[in-house]
């Protein structure tokens, strides 16, 4: 379920990038009990073959069994933050099914996000990823996760979720010659709701720096040192789309009023 290697710890010694692995409808990710996130999440995007039909969204996230500090939805009602998907409800959905819709409503995928990142700008790269990036690039791999500053900052209602400053997002798509096309994106907290999407471009090198994780280590030494080092948009089309609004936010879209649960 992992695209070139399970993401893994650059520095063994550093507690804070020690996960372990969790495997879902759809996605795998890294869990973190000690920052009570997931640390990487990972699952491909392939085209909608089908006529797009989804389930009801889920009323309730649920505590995931597996997970040792077993967080509970409720420490984030009216803490001021969104549970914010990193394997998007929408796209698992429409993917795999109503089992996949319903383990991204696990709480091990689930970050602390202001409202105004997850429900704008978050949502328009989860947009522009499954109508833009698969149009492209069949599939895209997606990895994806928080990052943290030198400040330990908690949720005043659980002091064992640990709230991100940022967060990233890394695509590949797998070609003929092995190398994969890479983009990737830091997502700040307080990132501007209407701000173009290629403002938050950065280099995967730039990812694993802040995040203390090693992607794709599989790849043949030199060319993970070339490609983790640039930034090439162009092959995804982000120019023409890094400004476009996002599709939810249309009538015919637009997601239903969150549950009481999701303050």
């Amino acid at each position: 379920m992992a695209y070139l290697g399970v993401p893994r710890a650059t520095d063994w010694k550093r507690p804070q990038t020690w996960t372990h692995v969790l495997r879902n409808h759809g996605f795998m990710l890294g869990y973190s009990e000690l920052r009570g996130n997931p640390l990487w999440v990972i699952f491909t995007l392939r085209p909608v073959s089908h006529g797009g039909e989804t389930h009801p969204r889920p009323r309730h996230f649920r505590t995931d069994w597996r997970n040792l500090t077993r967080v509970s939805p409720d420490v984030y009602t009216r803490s001021g933050y969104d549970r914010g998907h990193m394997a998007p409800n929408h796209a698992m959905d429409l993917l795999f099914g109503r089992p996949g819709q319903l383990d991204s409503f696990l709480m091990t995928n689930v970050v602390p996000q202001k409202p105004e990142l997850n429900r704008k700008l978050w949502e328009r790269l989860e947009e522009a990823e499954l109508d833009h990036f698969t149009r492209l690039f069949d599939p895209v791999w997606v990895v994806t996760g928080p990052l943290f500053d030198a400040r330990t900052e908690r949720l005043k209602s659980a002091f064992r979720v640990e709230i991100p400053d940022a967060f990233f997002r890394i695509y590949a798509a797998p070609t003929a010659s092995g190398a994969p096309r890479l983009l990737a994106f830091i997502v700040p907290q307080d990132a501007p709701a209407n701000a173009p999407l290629d403002r938050f471009l950065a280099s995967v090198d730039t990812v694993e720096a802040l995040s203390g994780l090693d992607f794709f280590h599989e790849l043949e030494d030199a060319a993970e040192a070339d490609l983790e080092a640039e930034i090439a948009s162009q092959p995804w089309g982000l120019q023409e789309l890094a400004r476009l609004p996002g599709r939810l936010s249309s009538s015919r879209h637009r997601r239903p009023p969150p549950p009481p649960d999701h303050e």
